[in-house]
């Protein structure tokens, strides 16, 4: 009886991308500095002797087969993942597990954390080597090339890299540079930091929202863009300088944000803001597109505590988390 092989494969998340919105086609060159966190998207290939290929979504409660590998159908149900084995040229027959520790919709960018350690996983199985660079690409492509999405391309190279990462964007090329800050600072980031679920959300009807303003040539949102991205390169020289400038960093990127539309905010999100910065909050950002999903929010030390308790009290989850250093890996 000959022996199964069986891959395993982790990739982190990313939270509080400052200057998200600006690592777009329609916002070229852009900058993004965000945290990964230990909030791990997992992928685990098993060979079934099948002809075929099943794919279960634990999280989503999802499944799909692909039976015929020379045309790969998408349909609606986890084609992301169906668009990896297609591109990844994969004919045998594998069972594919992928879990994720982020809730659905959380806005910490897991659906480009999955495809990352789906394509490294499948990399591994192929016997090819991948560099980071072009895992995240090929992740990217995945859903600008075969799914016609729209994606920016920050969440793919912070799945890719991991760290606290500051990235400069020429769309869709990024020149990504690790930050660096001592074991004091990482600790003090992990206690002060906290995420909180606001609730599921698709981005998609957001993001037709504001490309619209955009092409429209809306100097509020083209202002607002700008605003973003200066605030990536501010929190780059501000990493390692006071908890309050930080705050004020992640605030006026907020801030800002907000002004991009008004599906950008909505009740869940301006009462856990004002819960927060009523109970000690340097800093409130919404993770992601924003709208919904999950929010990183910069605690004054000694109000962490306050600031969760009341949070929970109000019905909002606290994901506990640490930084993450290192990026996709499979074995």
């Amino acid at each position: 009886m000959s022996i199964k092989k069986i891959i395993l494969s982790t990739a982190p998340v990313r939270i509080c991308d400052i200057g998200g919105w600006t690592d777009t086609w329609f916002y070229p060159k852009g900058a993004v500095f965000s945290f990964c966190v230990d909030l791990y998207s997992k992928v685990k290939l098993t060979e079934n002797g099948l002809n075929k290929i099943r794919i279960f979504a634990e999280n989503f409660e999802q499944s799909t087969e692909i039976i015929n590998f020379k045309a790969v159908e998408y349909d609606g149900n986890l084609d992301l993942l169906k668009a990896a084995v297609k591109r990844m040229n994969i004919e045998k027959g594998l069972d594919i597990n992928v879990s994720a520790d982020a809730p659905p919709g959380c806005g910490t960018g897991t659906s480009a954390s999955i495809a990352v350690a789906l394509i490294s996983a499948l990399s591994k199985y192929n016997q090819v080597d991948l560099t980071n660079y072009e895992i995240a690409q090929l992740a990217h492509k995945l859903e600008t090339e075969e799914l016609n999405l729209e994606s920016g391309v920050q969440d793919q190279f912070a799945a890719s890299y991991g760290g606290i990462n500051f990235m400069e964007i020429d769309y869709p090329d990024v020149n990504i540079s690790r930050v660096k800050v001592n074991d004091k600072r990482i600790r003090e980031l992990e206690s002060q930091l906290i995420l909180v679920f606001l609730s599921s959300r698709s981005s998609n009807e957001m993001h037709r929202a504001v490309i619209k303003n955009y092409k429209k040539k809306d100097q509020n949102t083209i202002n607002s863009f700008e605003i973003m991205k200066n605030c990536a390169w501010e929190m780059k020289r501000a990493i390692k300088s006071d908890l309050t400038t930080i705050g004020e960093i992640m605030n006026k990127n907020w801030d800002a944000q907000k002004r991009l539309h008004p599906l950008m905010v909505n009740a869940s999100i301006t009462n856990a803001e004002k819960i927060s910065k009523n109970n000690g909050a340097l800093g409130f950002k919404c993770n992601g597109a924003g709208g919904g999903g999950s929010a990183t929010i910069l605690a004054e030390i000694g109000h962490e505590n306050q600031i969760k308790e009341k949070l929970i009290e109000k019905g909002y989850t606290i994901l506990p988390f640490k930084l993450c250093f290192k990026g996709v890996h499979s074995n």
